[in-house]
C-alpha cells in the first residue's frame, strides 16, 4: 500500500495495526524503541521482521524504572532519559542505559516538573522543560540539565507545557515551539543557538505550527501546520540558524494525532498515524414525549479527537468540553468553551498538567475541574476568561460548587462529601458510587448505589427511591429547571436516555439511542442536546520515501 505525494515524496504503509507501536526510531532505522511504562522493560520493534521483543525482561520488579510520561533516547540509542517520581512523589529526571544498568537520578527537586524533550548529540546534556508545580505564579523553563552532574542552565522562559524542542543534529542550534496562552491556541516554531541567545521565528504564522524535528542532514526544520486549513507537513531550509526561503509544503492532510518516530540514515521519515473515530453531535428533542425533533448531526470542531465531559453553562450561552489533542503528550486535554451562538471555539490553558471531570460554577464565569499536577490531583476553578486557577480541595473527583460560592460537593470512596470552602471542613452527605449531581439550587444531590438512583438533601436525611432496575450504572444530571433527572444508561451497545421526575413518577425512555456515546449534556431549555461519540481509533505505521528536500 503506498501513495505518491507532493514532490515526488512517496508514503508506504508497513504496518496495519501499529496499536501496540510507540517510541524513538534507532539512528540505523532498523528497531523502534520505546519503555514499557508498566514494568520498565525496554521493548524493540523490527522494522523489517515486524516483530516485537524485549531488550530487558525484568517484569514487574522493574516497574520502579518506568517512566511516568516522557522518555528520550541519546543520538547514539544507547541511553535513556524519563521523567519519574520518588516514593515521596517528589519529580525526578533519571537516565540509564537500554539494558537497564546505570540507571540513576540525575536532578530532582521538589515542586518542580521536570521532562526530558532531547539529548545533545554528544551526550553531554539533556534538553528538557522544568516547570514549577500548578502555582499562577509558577514559571515554565526550557533548560539545558548536565548529564555529568545534573547541574541545570535555563534558556528560556516559556508560555505552556505543551512543547517541542530538538537539537540540531550538530549540536549548535536549538529548535522548539510551544502553544501560546490565549483565547485562540497559536504556536509558532523558533531557533536559537544553543546558549540560548540569537532567537527567531521560523516560518511565522497566525495558525498553530508545532515542531517535528530536524532532516538528518540538518539543513532543513519539519512542523506540523493547520496553515492550509488542515493538518499538514511542511519544511523549511535552515542555513547559519537563519531561516532560507518560504516553507514548503511536503505531506498534506498528516493528521494532527500522527506522531514522526524519526529518520533513517538515507532520510525516509516513518511516522505513526493515528486516526480517531467520532466527534461531536448535536441534535433536539421533546423532553415531554421524548422525541426527537432534530435528529442528531455531526459539528465541526477543531481538533477531531471525540470531546468529553459536555456541559452546557448555566445561561445555556456556551458549551463546555474536553478535546484530547494526545499527540503533545499524555494528559494535555484542552478545555474548549464553544459559543453557542456561532459555534466558535476558545481554548483555556490554565497552568495545570490535565484537567478533567468539568462542570461549570453556578455564576457561569468559571469551570470546577480535577487539576493534575506534578505531585498529584485537586479540585480547582479555572477563570472562562484568564485561565486563571484557584486550588479549592486536594481531592476533586467529580467536583461541583453549590450556588453559595462557599460549598464544595465532591465524590470519594466514602460517598458523596461536601467541603466549606472557608473552614475546610468536610462532612459525608450519603455513600454512594461515582457519578452523582448536584441540584442546581445546591440543595440536593442524585446520586446511585447498588444500582438505585436516589435523591437526598446536602445536609443529610433518608434518600428518596426515584427508580431502579433500568440499568445497573447510569450517567446522572440535573436539568436546570430542577424538574427533571437525565439517566444515560452504561452498559448498553446503544446508550439508553432516560427522562426521571426529580420528585418522582415514571422514567420516560427518550427516542434517542446511539453507540458508543462518552458524554451527553442537554441545554438549559430542554430542548436542545449534545454528545460525544468515541468508536476508537486507527493506528498504522507508514514511511516518506524521498522525503528530504531536494
Amino acid at each position: 500500500c503506498g501513495t505518491r505525494g507532493i514532490g515526488g515524496l512517496v508514503a508506504r504503509r508497513v504496518l496495519a495495526d501499529a496499536s501496540g507501536i510507540e517510541g524513538v526510531l534507532t539512528a540505523d532505522g532498523k528497531y523502534i524503541n520505546h519503555i514499557d511504562r508498566g514494568t520498565g522493560d525496554m521493548v524493540q520493534f523490527g522494522v523489517a521482521s515486524g516483530k516485537t521483543s524485549r531488550i530487558t525482561n525484568k517484569g514487574g520488579d522493574a516497574a520502579k524504572e518506568a517512566p511516568y510520561e516522557y522518555q528520550a533516547f541519546s543520538r547514539d540509542g544507547k541511553q535513556i532519559a524519563y521523567d519519574s517520581y520518588t516514593k515521596d512523589n517528589v519529580p525526578q529526571l533519571r537516565i540509564r542505559n537500554l539494558d537497564g544498568s546505570g540507571l540513576r537520578t540525575l536532578y530532582s527537586e521538589k515542586g518542580y516538573d521536570v521532562r526530558p524533550l532531547d539529548w545533545s548529540p554528544d551526550a553531554g546534556s539533556i534538553l528538557a522543560y522544568r516547570e514549577l508545580d500548578y502555582s499562577p505564579k509558577g514559571g515554565i523553563e526550557l533548560t539545558l540539565i548536565s548529564t555529568a552532574d545534573g547541574s541545570v542552565r535555563v534558556l528560556r522562559s516559556i508560555a505552556s507545557a505543551w512543547v517541542s524542542a530538538s537539537f540540531s543534529p550538530d549540536g549548535r542550534y536549538v529548535a522548539f515551539s510551544f502553544v501560546g496562552e490565549g483565547s485562540l491556541l497559536h504556536g509558532d516554531v523558533f531557533l536559537m543557538t544553543a546558549d540560548g541567545r540569537n532567537e527567531d521565528v521560523i516560518a511565522g504564522h497566525p495558525a498553530e505550527d508545532q515542531l517535528l524535528g530536524w532532516t538528518p542532514d540538518g539543513k532543513s526544520l519539519i512542523f506540523l501546520s493547520d496553515r492550509s486549513g488542515t493538518w499538514d507537513i511542511w519544511s523549511v531550509r535552515i542555513n547559519g540558524g537563519k531561516q532560507q526561503g518560504e516553507p514548503e509544503l511536503l505531506k498534506k492532510d498528516f493528521g494532527y494525532y500522527s506522531k514522526v518516530l524519526g529518520f533513517t540514515p538515507d532520510g525516509s521519515c516513518y511516522y505513526k498515524t493515528d486516526t480517531r473515530l467520532g466527534g461531536l453531535y448535536s441534535g433536539m428533542i421533546d423532553l415531554e414525549t421524548g422525541k426527537v425533533l432534530v435528529p442528531p448531526a455531526p459539528v465541526t470542531t477543531r481538533y477531531t479527537s471525540p470531546p468529553n465531559f459536555l456541559t452546557w453553562s448555566p445561561d445555556g450561552s456556551n458549551l463546555a468540553y474536553l478535546s484530547h489533542p494526545g499527540r503533545i503528550g499524555p494528559g494535555n486535554n484542552i478545555l474548549t468553551i464553544r459559543s453557542a451562538a456561532t459555534g466558535e471555539e476558545r481554548f483555556l490553558s490554565p497552568r495545570l498538567r490535565g484537567v478533567n471531570q468539568i462542570s461549570w460554577a453556578p455564576d457561569g464565569r468559571s469551570i470546577i475541574a480535577l487539576g493534575f499536577t506534578a505531585t498529584g490531583t485537586g479540585g480547582f476553578r479555572i477563570d472562562t476568561e484568564t485561565s486563571g486557577i484557584t486550588k479549592l480541595a486536594d481531592e476533586g473527583v467529580f467536583s461541583r460548587l453549590c450556588p453559595d460560592g462557599k460549598t464544595m460537593v465532591r465524590w470519594g470512596a466514602e460517598g458523596i462529601i461536601k467541603r466549606n470552602l472557608d473552614t475546610g471542613e468536610e462532612s459525608v452527605v450519603v455513600k454512594a458510587e461515582p457519578h452523582y449531581d448536584l441540584s442546581p439550587d445546591g440543595r440536593e444531590v442524585v446520586f446511585q448505589m447498588d444500582g438505585a438512583v436516589k435523591t437526598v438533601s446536602l445536609n443529610g436525611g433518608e434518600p428518596r427511591e426515584l427508580f431502579s432496575g433500568l440499568a445497573q450504572y447510569y450517567g446522572l444530571a440535573w436539568t436546570r429547571d430542577g424538574r427533571y433527572i437525565i439517566a444515560r444508561a452504561f452498559g448498553f451497545a446503544n446508550s439508553e436516555i432516560w427522562r426521571v421526575p426529580a420528585q418522582g413518577g415514571t422514567p420516560l425512555k427518550l427516542d434517542l439511542s446511539v453507540p458508543k456515546i462518552m458524554s451527553f449534556t442537554l441545554h438549559p431549555d430542554n430542548r436542545r442536546f449534545a454528545f460525544g461519540v468515541y468508536e476508537g481509533s486507527k493506528n498504522e505505521l507508514w514511511v516518506m520515501e524521498n522525503f528530504l528536500p531536494k
